[in-house]
């Protein structure tokens, strides 16, 4: 089988994703080209872009942006001059722009099976931007002609509900996380990391990973731990950079918290900051299926996440040590930041059952398994059976 794979972020979360989608593939058999972006790059993607070409796959910059932008035409020619030289047999698109570039293929004559990872459609964040009826239209219309797999009752709700995606054409597979790369540290590891990124050896230390941008919702984050950290001792570790840089510099100065946030924009090894820190917090206004989450359980971390789509499905397992508030309440996240630390300081963390969960419920390589089995199906013109798991297509109640 030969799969063109096409993400336009080449950082974060969403390239995780695909980074270890593409060492599965290999490991099957299956021939991996690759189109990606630079625009939003990082070390892990000239890698990645390596290890394709070592393979044997054929890769291209498209050099474009997540926004639409005039240079989005070239891109599009040449993806379909890529399109058409592998003759792929799946074009597997990752996020909103990649799924605009890839999709549009079949219009140009490439018939390969579509697959499409939203990722999180732009039109689930709660405050709707001037050009979301724009975007929902396109992913409406462009979800008649292609697969999507969502990963989350929350986005396989708003694609039937919100886009009118026919159900034949949705399929639930929620993402899986590597137990063995993502595995808890050591108290020695722990300190060495510690000292590798100057970080407080001993202070309990909240950690996120991210970008800055009005997703995540760094902002309240911020405020909230602000709020927090005026009543025990805890500092916070972000990783990530995005469009509010400078308005979280502003406000780390207001806030007076600057002996208190440690900031880095970007980390080649995500498995290194789990292990640094004590607790994991996401702010997000909406998710796909936070993978950064599902990272931190398999680290054995204690969890706070709003309850946001995407989030909701994490309130279907028991998970021990996890607190959660709604999406921009900021005293809310700032209680559960306090909870978290007098839990964390004074309970033995040896009962946390996040990383038992994380093992049991999203091994990765069953997800990508689903991957694969649906590439096939669908490869060899079966129907293949939307929502397969056993999992509700309404986000469960706080």
């Amino acid at each position: 089988m030969n799969v063109l794979v096409v993400s336009e972020p080449g950082v974060d979360g969403v390239f995780r994703y695909v980074e270890r989608l593409c060492d599965y593939l290999w490991e099957n058999g299956v021939a991996v080209h690759f189109a990606y972006s630079d625009r939003r790059g990082s070390d892990p993607l000239w890698d990645l872009v390596a290890r394709v070409e070592a393979h044997g796959g054929r890769t291209l910059n498209l050099k474009t942006a997540n926004r639409p932008e005039p240079a989005d035409a070239a891109a599009f020619r040449a993806l379909w001059h890529l399109a058409r030289d592998v003759r792929p047999d799946v074009v597997h698109s990752h996020s909103a722009k990649a799924g605009f570039l890839g999709r549009a293929l079949r219009a140009c004559g490439i018939r390969a099976v579509q697959c499409y990872h939203p990722h999180a459609y732009v039109g689930m964040r709660p405050h709707h931007g001037r050009f979301d009826r724009i975007y929902d239209l396109i992913e409406a219309a462009l979800g008649r002609l292609a697969e999507t797999i969502v990963v989350s009752a929350g986005e396989a709700s708003f694609a039937r509900g919100r886009l009118k995606i026919p159900e034949s054409h949705l399929h639930l597979i929620p993402n899986g996380v590597d137990v063995d790369v993502f595995s808890p540290a050591t108290p020695e590891e722990k300190r060495r990391l510690r000292e590798k990124f100057g970080l407080p050896p001993e202070t309990l230390l909240l950690g996120n990973i991210g970008r800055s941008s009005e997703q995540k919702d760094p902002l309240t984050l911020y405020r909230a731990f602000a709020q927090a950290a005026a009543k025990r001792p805890i500092a916070l570790l972000h990783v990530g950079k995005g469009e509010l840089d400078e308005e979280l510099v502003r406000l780390v100065r207001e806030l007076k918290i600057e002996d208190r946030v440690f900031r880095f924009p970007y980390t080649s090894n995500p498995a290194e900051f789990y292990r640094a820190i004590d607790g994991f917090i996401l702010t997000s206004r909406y998710e796909g299926f936070s993978l950064a989450v599902l990272e931190a359980l398999a680290v054995n971390l204690p969890v706070i996440h709003s309850i946001a789509p995407g989030n909701c499905d994490l309130l279907q397992h028991p998970l021990s040590h996890r607190w959660s508030a709604p999406p921009g309440d900021i005293a809310g996240f700032a209680d559960a930041i306090v909870a978290w630390h007098d839990r964390v300081h004074h309970a033995d963390v040896n009962a946390l059952n996040h990383r038992q969960i994380a093992r049991a419920c999203f091994d990765v390589r069953k997800s990508y398994g689903e991957v694969l089995e649906l590439y096939r199906s669908l490869r060899g013109g079966e129907q293949a059976q939307p929502f397969r798991r056993p999992l509700r297509t309404d986000s469960p109640p706080p």
